[in-house]
């Protein structure tokens, strides 16, 4: 019995040992392995499973693995919250003393600042929700009488319209849960104004200029029908047609700080009235006195000398007098060709209302007017003989035995158009007054010949002319002088562009221009001027007032190309 059981016991610690060798040398075999692999073929039966209490060390593969130990957890620090503060993006935050501030002024600490205008109102827009309150203002009857107002979404907002009132305005900001405090420095600027009436009548043509409070360069204008009347930069209004435009005028950056004017565009009346059937030198005198007042600076008026009869022989200039190109329009030397002053001061008088039209071209150019040369024979022509004042004057029409109405001359029976010394002769002409053909006792015999003549002399730079006559629509211009091809070709170009305007039929050279004693004689011979004779109307003169308006049509655009429109 003992043998057998130390067998036993040797047999057994034998196989322990075998097992712990065996485990010893074991390796973690591949998944479909076995769990009795490179254990002896007696001994491959699978051990049983001995489940491990949760307290006790693990076993991995026959090894024990001992357990992590747990790290330690941190706790999350507590976070800090955020302060107060203002959002709005044009808001500067920096101490020092509040201008215009008088209560409840910030003596220490920061605080925000926004500029904005008494017509606009400013949001602020705190980090926290909170509530707001006025504490500061110019004084506390401001602030008390709700001048300057805050809402409870924090609008504030200035309720003072007086003009060039400047406001401020301290409002304190508080957080609801927190009870943080900051100020916000508000500067209202004045609201914007105009000087003049908000409603204005400006004639068409014509300018003025809106004043405001605010210098212009801060102001942006808008006009709601530029074809009626536009603005510039500056202010200046300019009237096109009639009818009626709203200019606005508003502060750049501002919200509502605006100022409307509304510009009613009318045509502006005529001092020259054209519906006058009989143009007198009484009525030319006047409206030439008139355009002048009233154009000072642009136009002025002149007598170049008397007529026979007393009578002022006006010369209307506008431009530039040191200008160094100087033009002439010239009418009425004979009598009964009274239409052509009419037109010729209303068309002046038309170039000065529409000035800015011509503005860059007449700083270079002078225009001289003179509308009624022989004063004397418009009057005879229109009102008989007994408008002579001049007993002896008038004693030599009579004894003519002429009609009056039909009178070329002046008040000695002289046609001064045979009375230059540019060709004067008596060939085929009358041979005593006769106010038709009568050249005159001798070249420059007469006081309105005289006049043109040291008019003419003492006008440096006068470049070139019109002569207005009637009737025919035809223009006189070839005065034989292409043996100065010079002066030849500027008289032609002239001449054809008379034509182009006026469509009036060029005269071939013929008899009726050679030197003849006439003021266009004189300027192309004598003083080498170039000029053209304008013979308006197609009926006998004296021309009826019907032929205004088809005279006026054919040259108004000669006429502004003539003074400076080129």
């Amino acid at each position: 019995m003992k043998i057998i059981y130390r067998k036993k016991a040797w047999l057994g610690t034998g196989l322990i040992l075998l097992f712990v060798l065996g485990c010893l040398a074991w390796k973690p075999a591949k998944a479909e392995q076995t769990s009795g692999a490179g254990i002896p073929d007696g001994l491959q039966t699978p051990l049983p499973e001995v489940p491990v209490p949760p307290s006790e060390t693990p076993f991995v593969t026959g090894i024990p693995v001992p357990t992590a130990a747990p790290l330690p957890v941190t706790p999350a620090p507590t976070a800090t919250p955020a302060p107060l503060v203002l959002k709005n993006k044009n808001a500067a935050y920096r101490a020092g003393k509040q201008k215009g501030i008088g209560y409840g002024k910030i003596k220490k600490g920061k605080v925000y600042r926004i500029s904005s205008y008494g017509s606009d109102s400013v949001t602020l827009l705190p980090s926290k929700k909170s509530v707001f309150k006025v504490t500061g203002g110019i004084r506390k009857k401001d602030i008390t009488s709700k001048k300057i107002r805050v809402s409870q979404s924090g609008t504030v907002s200035c309720a003072d319209k007086a003009r060039d009132k400047k406001q401020y305005a301290i409002v304190q900001v508080t957080a609801k849960e927190t009870g943080e405090r900051i100020y916000v420095y508000i500067y209202f600027a004045p609201r914007l104004y105009t000087k003049a009436p908000v409603k204005q009548v400006v004639y068409q043509g014509k300018t003025t200029k809106l004043s405001y409070n605010y210098s212009a360069p801060k102001i942006k204008f808008t006009s709601s029908n530029k074809k009626v009347a536009r603005i510039d930069k500056k202010g200046i209004v300019t009237a096109r047609q009639k009818g009626t435009a709203v200019i606005e005028a508003k502060v750049r950056g501002s919200q509502k700080n605006t100022v409307k004017v509304k510009i009613i565009v009318k045509e502006e009346p005529w001092l020259v009235d054209d519906r006058d059937t009989v143009y007198s030198y009484e009525d030319m005198t006047e409206d030439l006195q008139q355009i002048a007042r009233k154009y000072r600076g642009r136009a002025a008026l002149k007598c170049l000398g008397t007529s026979e009869d007393g009578r002022n022989i006006w010369c209307l200039r506008i431009g530039n007098p040191s200008a160094g190109r100087k033009l002439l329009l010239d009418g009425g030397i004979h009598a009964r060709e009274w239409l052509n002053p009419l037109m010729l001061v209303r068309k002046s008088e038309e170039i000065l209302r529409q000035y800015p039209d011509y503005k860059s071209s007449l700083r270079n150019t002078c225009l001289y007017v003179v509308p009624m040369i022989n004063p004397d024979g418009v009057a005879i022509s229109q009102s008989g003989f007994g408008s002579i004042r001049n007993k002896k004057l008038r004693k030599i029409c009579k004894k003519t035995k002429k009609p009056a109405r039909t009178w070329k001359g002046n008040a000695r029976g002289v046609n001064l158009n045979f009375n230059f010394p540019g060709g004067w002769n008596t060939k085929n002409k009358s041979e005593k007054p006769d106010g038709m053909t009568y050249p005159g006792e001798k070249a420059a015999s007469e006081k309105e010949t005289k006049a043109m003549m040291k008019f003419v002399n003492s006008t440096s730079g006068l470049k070139e002319a019109l002569n207005y006559h009637s009737t025919g629509s035809i223009l006189y211009w070839n005065y034989n002088v292409e043996g100065t091809p010079a002066l030849y070709s500027r008289q032609k170009a002239l001449a054809e562009k008379v034509n182009q305007f006026t469509g009036y039929r060029l005269m071939p050279k013929s008899i009726s221009t050679d030197p003849n004693g006439g003021f266009g004689d004189w300027l192309i011979y004598n003083k080498k001027i170039p000029n053209v004779t304008v013979e308006t109307g197609s009926v006998m003169c004296p021309l009826p007032h019907s032929q205004l308006g088809k005279i006026t049509r054919e040259n108004s655009s000669l006429l502004s190309w003539f003074a400076g429109s080129r």
